[in-house]
């Protein structure tokens, strides 16, 4: 299943409620992406710390200037439901 994010809302969205896995690294992405939201962190920050989080969780993740497409490796359906 492959998922195409423009923005931190997109990121910040699928790490809240579709993420598989909850490492240092997820919890990093989320405070980053949210912090981008906020005009806190700029989104390339945000996106650097969804892409890092990606590796950590196992997740192929391609980071392009159009978004970041992401590919759940594995079987989705056994992701932890939020």
């Amino acid at each position: 299943m492959s998922r195409r994010f423009t923005g931190p809302y997109e990121a910040l969205d699928f790490l809240e409620y579709e993420w598989p896995c909850h490492g240092k690294r997820y919890h990093r992405a989320v405070r980053d992406c949210r912090a981008a939201l906020s005009g806190i962190l700029s989104t390339e920050v945000a996106r650097a710390s969804f892409t890092t989080a990606c590796a950590e969780a196992s997740l192929a993740c391609s980071d392009g200037h159009t978004g970041c497409a992401t590919e759940l490796s594995g079987n989705p359906a056994a992701a932890p439901q939020h």
